[in-house]
């Protein structure tokens, strides 16, 4: 698969497809694969697409640093970038940026690819997914946002657990432990996934974007310059004159469902 693109990227009716393309290596991560996920994500975040749905290609989302020999560079080679480079910001991305994102997990996620899943703001997985921080299994202290992203999640004390003792653990723990928010059988998960992204890409796009900015939002804003913004936001969508239409049209899902 030499020079075959390691990200891939299709878009489906508002849902921008991202996928890690190195199933011969589990998705194992590359300076060259962290500088297209960045800008493959960049380019996402710039379209009208609503959601982004992250996911591997075979049977694994990532299993992190590719640190086994090969003619491409590892991330952790010794290669030294200003931290300002691009590519390590591939996380922000996915946490911050306008549309949803949904990172789709089977087989390992570890390292660098828990990083970028936890970046996400859903994460769906199968029983069979194994996850681990790995770090400090090979004596490195870690990139991709995967601290600040466990610690937000999941708690101090829980995320300072999971990275000092990087053990395995499979996604029934992981669902449990609140690190993702559903489980689907091995087969189903990506069409359970593109079919929860359907959903989500259905709603309204102003409502959907100044949403996940309010979510945004909320980490850092004290409560009332938080509810100065949400109040904001929320006249920019109480005040179109589609309204009335969007709300006719909720209330008749409402009683379809």
């Amino acid at each position: 698969m030499s020079g075959a693109p390691t990200v891939l990227v299709e878009q489906q009716a508002g849902i921008a497809l991202v996928t890690l393309n190195r199933p011969e290596r589990r998705n194992g991560v590359t300076v060259g694969m962290c500088r297209e996920v960045y800008e493959a994500v960049r380019q996402v975040s710039e379209s009208d697409a609503r959601v982004l749905v992250l996911r591997g290609a075979g049977n694994d989302f990532c299993v992190g640093a590719d640190i086994a020999p090969s003619k491409e560079t590892p991330v952790a080679d010794g290669t030294h970038e200003p931290v300002t480079t691009g590519f390590y910001h591939a996380s922000t991305l996915l946490h911050t940026m306008p549309q949803v994102t949904i990172a789709a997990i089977d087989g390992g996620c570890a390292g660098a690819g828990m990083g970028w899943a936890t970046s996400c703001d859903l994460r769906f997985a199968t029983a069979r997914a194994r996850f681990s921080t790995a770090f400090l299994n090979v004596g490195v202290s870690g990139d991709m946002g995967l601290a600040w992203n466990l610690d937000r999640l999941l708690g101090g004390a829980k995320a300072r657990e999971l990275l000092f003792f990087p053990d395995r653990f499979g996604g029934e723990e992981a669902l449990a432990m609140g690190l993702v928010n559903r489980l689907f059988a091995d087969e189903v998960l990506h069409d359970e996934t593109l079919a929860l992204a359907r959903q989500l890409a259905a709603r309204d796009p102003l409502a959907l974007r100044l949403m996940k900015a309010n979510c945004v939002s909320a980490e850092t804003l004290t409560i009332g310059e938080y509810i100065d913004i949400e109040t904001e936001r929320h006249l920019q969508t109480t005040s179109r004159p589609e309204l009335n239409r969007l709300m006719s049209e909720g209330y008749a899902r409402r009683k379809d469902d």
